[in-house]
């Protein structure tokens, strides 16, 4: 079938040849569901790993010092590897690792389905049925439950509004946060 359209010969494609384009139980959208959102996922801020920097510096002379008084005539005795006595104190290198994994792993994930609370040795699960609200202490945030409240890591009232979008309607819309500016000083 042609149309006429501007001064130009068009070809369209008859109701025959278009149902048969859009009716193919196969192809590249066949099957394909609307994209999910990404979770929301709350995390310690990168700087908290400057504190597992110093954890580490820190550790290196509580394992490799020594708590006896020195003097001249100590260097002839020589004790360990380059004076060195390698002990248990070793040890202590486990702390900034245990350091470094509690920042990497403790979140709050938010997502549609419900929140998820990582912590160091877990995480649970919690579905949007199951949490009856938010609860809002002074430095963090609750799920509360029927049986209880779960404190949501990482989270500040700041993130109420990001947590309510991610939450799929779950939770009543917010408006976002706004930064409070500093009091301006006054000139003398």
């Amino acid at each position: 079938m042609t149309t006429e359209l501007c001064g130009l010969r068009c070809g369209l494609p008859d109701a025959d040849s278009l149902r048969s384009l859009t009716c193919k139980p196969y192809g590249y959208r066949f099957g394909v569901s609307a994209p999910t959102p990404n979770p929301l996922v709350i995390k310690l801020p990168r700087t908290a790993y400057l504190a597992v920097v110093f954890l580490l510096v820190a550790s290196f002379a509580v394992a490799f010092g020594d708590s006896q008084p020195h003097s001249l005539q100590d260097s002839k005795v020589a004790t360990g590897i380059a004076g060195v006595d390698v002990t248990w104190r070793l040890l202590v290198f486990l702390l900034p690792l245990a350091v470094a994994v509690f920042v990497a792993r403790t979140a709050t994930v938010v997502s549609p389905a419900g929140v998820r609370v990582r912590a160091l040795f877990g995480s649970r699960f919690l579905p949007w049925g199951e949490v009856r609200g938010l609860s809002v202490g002074e430095r963090a945030l609750y799920a509360v439950l029927d049986d209880g409240a779960v404190r949501l890591p990482c989270t500040r009232v700041a993130h109420l509004a990001a947590l309510a979008k991610a939450s799929g309607g779950h939770l009543p819309a917010m408006a976002e946060a706004r930064p409070k500016p500093a009091p301006a000083r006054r000139r003398r």
